[in-house]
């Protein structure tokens, strides 16, 4: 058996069928395992990676799939620490990993295996389902003396469980449903409130199609927001957002049902149910309604009438999702238990003490924003990790490099600048540092001629002209020296940067006053 890592859109679409055959193969696989719904999913993400079990034979079908994401912080020391995540989190309400049956005791090796030898300081199974033995299997094979871990429940702000997910199992009919999961009062309830929206011209009730999609989610997310606002603040409308997209992509997929129900021209209420076809599953995922309407109650019909149009499609399970809301225990559900565990380092460092290797770039960039945000100690944090993963980043040495002159180390800064130049598909900014060390260290000739070529390679760049201005009166050519202050004068651009040295180089011919016509000019 042999891991192989898939983190292209691309190679994703060259999986689907093997995907498509696991997936109907586990019998615990959950909507959100799906390959339609990963891939438009992760479209949306960055830095998501998936990990494929198959035979060592070349070409043979792959048996498991294990989405996994990576998310990069700081520690409280400064040092950024790399995270392991399932795919899914943030909007999933079940994750975990897909085998087929025969192969899972392969998946839970193979893929323990592939994570102890990555660099990460937790790793969060957050709401992973399936049957209790992988989830055990998966400790077992994941802690040591190294890693810890410990289980938690993960509760909301009215104190619900967000570990169980109450799921009805349909039965054949209507009438069996409603004699076999409900209670008579809930049953004499839900009856009356259908008789009366469905014997009322009034009342009704529409399921959105691609011309109502757009209002029918808008009235959903209203409600919502006037809900929920007051508790979840700032994060309100960046929840909506990432909601919309995923139910949007569910949508466009044929996977989504929004039923509305009206009185009159008033919105009461609205669901949004994820299809699940291939596991023959209705999937509530999120509700809202008219908190000022009391009676008929908007969520019991609307639920009451996906449930009935679930039956009657031949669907199996009817499924809450997560959390231990009351109102959802009144339609007849049995509990499917999902769990959260985070394994962690026992140091609190990433494994062997460097950054994984796909957080790389993100870290560079964060250095980068760092540096040029004027948070020098944090920028240079940064530079030393990328390195210490990745010893021949050309960026983070610059980076460093860079600090080390601004600093008047010169010397160690110009030895790194020279022996970048040859290295890098783009020069320029590597020889700007470098004309910028010759400057500093009165090489006056030197920093005319790196100026010079710098403007040869890129005839626009202005500080360059600026600066071999600045060389060529050190050295008293002032006729050359005020061709070339006249030439970055004039080159004024749109940019801040090219502006300014405009600017500068405009105070500098001021200060040269009138000169003579420029001589030919010397590199």
């Amino acid at each position: 058996m042999r891991i192989e890592v898939i983190e292209t859109p691309e190679a994703l679409r060259k999986v689907r069928e093997d995907w498509q055959a696991v997936f109907m193969a586990d019998a615990s696989a959950q909507y959100f395992l799906s390959w339609s719904w990963l891939y438009r999913y992760l479209s949306h993400r960055r830095r998501w990676f998936i990990l494929g079990l198959r035979h060592s034979e070349p070409g043979s079908p792959y048996v498991a799939f294990f989405p996994l994401r990576l998310q990069t912080q700081r520690d409280d020391k400064g040092q950024f620490v790399d995270e392991i995540i399932m795919a899914g989190n943030y909007s999933a309400d079940y994750t975990g990993f897909i085998c087929m049956p025969e192969y899972e005791k392969h998946a839970v090796r193979g893929f323990s295996d592939f994570l102890k030898a990555q660099s990460w300081q937790q790793i969060k199974l957050d709401y992973f389902g399936g049957p209790t033995e992988r989830r055990e299997a998966m400790i077992r094979a994941l802690q040591g003396p190294k890693v810890m871990y410990r289980d938690h429940k993960p509760r909301n702000e009215q104190n619900v469980d967000n570990t169980v997910c109450p799921v009805i199992n349909l039965p054949d009919s209507w009438d069996d449903y409603l004699e076999r999961h409900m209670s008579s009062q809930s049953r004499q309830k839900l009856r009356r409130f259908m008789r009366k929206v469905e014997g009322s011209d009034e009342y009704r009730i529409t399921l959105a199609d691609h011309d109502t999609i757009k209002r029918d989610l808008d009235i959903l997310f209203d409600f919502w927001r006037k809900r929920w606002e007051p508790s979840k603040g700032d994060k309100t409308e960046k929840l909506i957002k990432s909601s919309r997209e995923m139910l949007m992509d569910c949508f466009d997929e044929g996977d989504l049902d929004v039923p509305v129900l009206w009185y009159g021209d008033r919105p009461l209420g609205a669901l949004a149910n994820i299809v699940d076809r291939q596991k023959k599953a209705i999937l509530f995922y999120i509700t809202g309604r008219d908190e000022e309407w009391t009676t008929p109650s908007p969520g019991l019909v609307l639920h009451g009438y996906c449930i009935r149009r679930a039956i009657a499609d031949g669907f199996r399970t009817y499924d809450f999702l997560r959390g231990t809301e009351p109102y959802k225990y009144m339609f007849g559900v049995e509990d499917r238990q999902i769990s959260c565990t985070l394994f962690r380092t026992r140091d609190g460092a990433n494994l062997g003490g460097k950054l994984n290797s796909r957080s790389v770039r993100f870290v560079y960039d964060q250095a980068v924003f760092f540096y040029n945000e004027g948070k020098k100690v944090e920028a240079e944090m940064a530079f030393q990790q990328v390195l210490a993963t990745m010893p021949e980043h050309r960026g983070a040495q610059f980076g460093l490099a860079n600090l080390q002159f601004e600093r008047g180390h010169l010397k160690q800064a110009e030895e790194v600048y020279r022996s970048l130049i040859g290295r890098v598909a783009t020069p320029v900014p590597i020889m700007l540092r470098l004309g910028d060390v010759e400057l500093a260290t009165r090489r006056y000739r030197q920093a005319a001629k790196t100026f010079g070529d710098i403007c040869l390679l890129a005839r626009g760049h202005v500080e360059a002209r600026y600066k071999r201005g600045v060389a060529l009166i050190a050295l008293s050519r002032m006729r050359d020296a005020s061709a070339v202050l006249s030439e970055a004068a004039a080159m004024r651009g749109s940019d801040p940067v090219s502006g300014f040295y405009a600017d500068k180089a405009q105070k500098a011919l001021l200060r040269l006053g009138s000169t003579a016509a420029a001589e030919p000019l010397m590199a």
